[in-house]
């Protein structure tokens, strides 16, 4: 009995850190824009063209590479291999594909979640 209750709290513990742990590359976009993005922020956008300069708009700055295209691409980010890349899209689904991509590649990058779909433009964005 001892043994399984053991057990037990072994597997909420080892469940509880990974998931803290997870969290570190993923960001709501309301704290993104409220706290971590200026314009020394390194923002990648992984939507279409279309996408970026459509309806949501996009981020002043950002570089956009679409998610289909960031493997072979990813040459043009070595620049920024030693910082946080911040990562859009939409909705949060693509831009968590492109963190683990970058991960994947020796960068620092973080998911910014609820996408531009949450995204709050200034007056002087869009």
């Amino acid at each position: 009995m001892k043994k399984n209750k053991f057990l037990i709290i072994f597997f909420i513990l080892t469940f509880s850190l990974m998931m803290c742990s997870k969290n570190k590359d993923v960001i709501m976009m309301e704290d993104f824009q409220s706290s971590i993005l200026d314009e020394k922020t390194i923002v990648l956008d992984v939507r279409t063209e279309e996408e970026y300069y459509g309806p949501l708009g996009h981020i002043d700055g950002a570089i956009l590479i679409p998610i289909q295209e960031l493997q072979s691409r990813l040459e043009e980010l070595k620049s920024f291999q030693d910082e946080t890349i911040y990562v859009v899209c939409r909705s949060g689904q693509r831009s968590n594909v492109g963190k683990d991509i970058l991960i994947a590649n020796n960068f620092k990058a973080v998911n910014v979640n609820g996408g531009m779909i949450s995204w709050r433009p200034e007056d002087s964005e869009r």
